[in-house]
């Protein structure tokens, strides 16, 4: 990285360092300046410095790494996760009865709540599923989704368009023939 630092300065390249973290940050100048009792003007003319640039460089590389640890992480988890509900069912609250026979011989229900896996059902899985065929085509920059041509697609209506206009044409010159009929009889 160029020299942060002229002779002569009386700010150190910590305060400009920190200086321009708390700008990336807040993305304020006033703010900035506020916070570190450096004038605005001063943290402006820093921010057209050739070292300003460098930096900004870097912190959003290094931001950019950290983030996308972050991501992977949540990601593993939660693939975890769906593949837990997948194998051992997902946690629902369930309603269950005990009876409680007493000594009189009368009989006592209550009903209470518990917490128990039930498989998944049909429509999660498929969504489940389907979600995660569609990523992992997009992890391996593959098509998720068919598209017709627009040439053949056309070209398909054309030829239905076509078939409605024969059947029309077929029972008009049946009615046709059925109403001269009629008037010659």
């Amino acid at each position: 990285m160029s020299e942060m630092i002229r002779q002569g300065s009386k700010y150190t390249d910590e305060d400009r360092c920190r200086v321009a973290v708390e700008f990336f940050v807040t993305g304020n100048m006033t703010r900035v300046a506020e916070n570190t009792g450096i004038p605005r003007t001063t943290l402006i003319d820093w921010r057209k410095t050739e070292w300003w640039d460098e930096l900004a460089v870097e912190l959003r590389q290094e931001k950019g790494e950290e983030l996308d640890a972050n991501l992977t992480k949540l990601i593993d988890s939660a693939f975890e996760q769906a593949q837990d509900r997948v194998d051992n069912g997902d946690f629902r609250l369930v309603k269950t009865k005990k009876a409680i026979k007493h000594d009189d011989g009368s009989l006592e229900v209550s009903e209470d709540y518990e917490l128990k896996r039930v498989p998944m059902g049909g429509k999660e899985l498929t969504i489940s599923a389907a979600t995660a065929y569609d990523k992992q085509r997009l992890h391996r920059n593959q098509p998720t989704s068919i598209r017709a041509d627009s040439k053949s697609a056309q070209s398909m209506i054309d030829y239905f368009e076509e078939i409605e206009r024969q059947h029309q044409l077929m029972k008009a010159k049946s009615i046709k023939g059925e109403c001269e009929e009629m008037e010659g009889s």
